[in-house]
């Protein structure tokens, strides 16, 4: 009965993952195709900075827009890896793979991904600052740099999953190794 709940979970998980992985990348084109949402505050990620800098993306040329869609789909991308590594992840879960390299493996690239986005966020951050404020006049261009408290929170997670992951491989290695002695 326990293993039920559990496989339905992972399953129910899975497809979770997959929705949030689609969404936060709709979220985020659709903050660019319709400015009106970062207005009301549902913004994601670098497109926070829209809103913090004050610049009207409607106001924007194509080019403009389209170099902001990609500069702030960068870091997700990096994550999309990980929510995939994660997607399946649960994935095995649900078929009773709950031991194994493969899974210590998948749950290290979750870890990485995490960590990845978070420094590729902060490292993106003032280049997306100087993107979106180009074309204003001079004195209200700007250059800004970006690190919160949350950001080392995520780093913490993330080096705190892949220990995990690595402590889960080796401790596979260790149970396989052993069974070749018995």
């Amino acid at each position: 009965m326990k293993d039920d709940r559990l496989i339905k979970h992972s399953r129910l998980l899975a497809s979770a993952t997959l929705v949030l992985l689609v969404s936060m990348l709709l979220l985020n084109l659709a903050c660019w195709i319709f400015p009106n949402l970062v207005e009301h505050g549902l913004d994601f990620n670098l497109t926070s900075l829209v809103r913090d800098l004050e610049v009207d993306i409607a106001a924007m040329p194509w080019w403009q827009v389209g170099g902001g869609m990609l500069l702030s789909s960068l870091p997700l991308l990096i994550l999309t890896r990980g929510l995939e590594a994660l997607r399946s992840l649960f994935r095995a879960y649900a078929q009773g793979e709950y031991f194994s390299p493969e899974a210590a493996g998948l749950l290290g690239t979750v870890g990485k991904s995490v960590g990845l986005w978070v420094l590729s966020s902060v490292l993106l951050y003032p280049l997306m600052s100087v993107w979106i404020t180009l074309l204003l006049p001079p004195g209200e261009r700007m250059l800004s740099f970006g690190f919160s408290p949350a950001h080392l929170v995520a780093l913490f997670l993330a080096a705190a999953v892949m220990l995990v992951a690595r402590i889960m491989g080796n401790a596979c290695q260790m149970a396989r190794e052993s069974q070749q002695f018995i």
